[in-house]
């Protein structure tokens, strides 16, 4: 593995309190019907708006990325087409998927993600952590291949100059359409890949740690507690749901991990592509944070992380769902119908339009 010895400095990490409030806390899970069909939802919380839009890219496109000093890094061409969430107005994937797919998402990792230097004559390799996205989904359709290519660059600490030059601490999530998926991280251990045996990513700490703290909630069960008897008296439990005691319903990283596996995990089997979007949508509903539940007070000012966007992918259909914060009116994008060829236009449409989505039924009142 390559050394890792740039890291993100006091200034920066000052910077990113300072500009962005717990961005990117964001929460993943992957759902797999009984047809074999697998399909991701992700949530992303921000603590200011970074204007996505989804955008559109055929193949085709030649890309390249820069060295920390401005140079020429990594050249490619796209070999797929792709669709993807881009933010702040830079021309990075946040989350998407291509049309073989591969599905990508760029999740936050703060306090622990350090990225690569680029050594002498490696600058043919640099590729920026904000460029990643796009790499992976232009020239990639399985998580075996994106595994295999991770040595062939040097994954560098991108600032974002009209942020302030702030450097987004990421880790990143690969599912491909046979449901197998992959976490990748970078941090002062070197570069490190992970099996996502539990189908589910949030943010801080480490993946290897959400891992081991699983083993605390073993006993959680969807079956409720049998009555207990006490010198002759039942004791049974208030309610349903009682086999859950102790699931954490707090909106902290580890809490959200264990919350969505269980819900994942224990949520009846779904038969197809369309019942496993809808289940998805089901548990992104339980991870959603409204404005002002989380707050950072920072010289007075208070900052509010939030469910920005919301995105489905049905790997096997091809299909794309969104839904933004001021609008839960889910939308849809079919990649089968797209024009993908190199002749194929880039499109983009943006995520949030303000105004909510109700469907008038009156009249079929009347």
């Amino acid at each position: 593995m390559k050394e890792i010895i740039i890291k993100l400095s006091i200034s920066t990490a000052v910077a990113s309190l300072l500009f962005i409030t717990n961005a990117w806390s964001c929460t993943e899970m992957r759902v797999t019907a009984e047809n074999g069909a697998s399909v991701i939802g992700r949530s992303m919380e921000f603590g200011n708006d970074p204007d996505s839009s989804l955008v559109i890219q055929p193949r085709g496109q030649k890309r390249s990325s820069s060295t920390p000093g401005g140079g020429k890094g990594i050249s490619w061409t796209s070999k797929y087409g792709i669709a993807y969430m881009d933010g702040f107005g830079l021309d990075m994937a946040a989350d998407g998927m291509n049309e073989k797919g591969l599905s990508f998402g760029a999740l936050y990792l703060p306090s622990f993600a350090e990225y690569q230097a680029i050594p002498k004559g490696g600058d043919s390799k640099a590729l920026g952590h904000l460029d990643f996205g796009l790499w992976i989904l232009g020239n990639f359709s399985t998580v075996d291949e994106v595994r295999a290519a991770l040595d062939s660059v040097y994954v560098w600490a991108q600032p974002i100059k009209k942020l302030n030059n702030v450097v987004l601490p990421l880790h990143y999530s690969v599912y491909d359409s046979s449901g197998k998926g992959m976490v990748i991280e970078y941090t002062k251990d070197g570069l490190k890949t992970y099996d996502n045996v539990l189908g589910v990513m949030t943010n801080s700490p480490t993946f290897d740690w959400h891992l081991s703290n699983v083993r605390n909630y073993v006993k959680l069960t969807s079956e409720d507690a049998s009555p207990v008897e006490i010198n002759g008296v039942s004791f049974a439990a208030n309610g349903l749901g009682s086999g859950l005691l102790g699931l954490p319903g707090d909106p902290s990283p580890p809490s959200r991990l264990i919350r969505t596996a269980a819900m994942v995990h224990l949520a009846s089997p779904v038969k197809d592509n369309e019942a496993a979007v809808n289940l998805v949508e089901h548990i992104l509903n339980a991870v959603d944070i409204p404005t002002g539940l989380i707050r950072n007070v920072s010289d007075g000012k208070a900052e509010h992380d939030r469910t920005i966007w919301v995105i489905l992918k049905d790997m096997q259909a091809k299909k794309v769902y969104y839904r933004s914060y001021n609008d839960l009116a889910m939308k849809v994008v079919d990649l089968n119908k797209l024009d993908f060829s190199e002749k194929g236009k880039r499109f983009s449409i943006p995520v949030e339009h303000g105004k909510p989505t109700y469907i008038d039924v009156t009249g079929k009142l009347n």
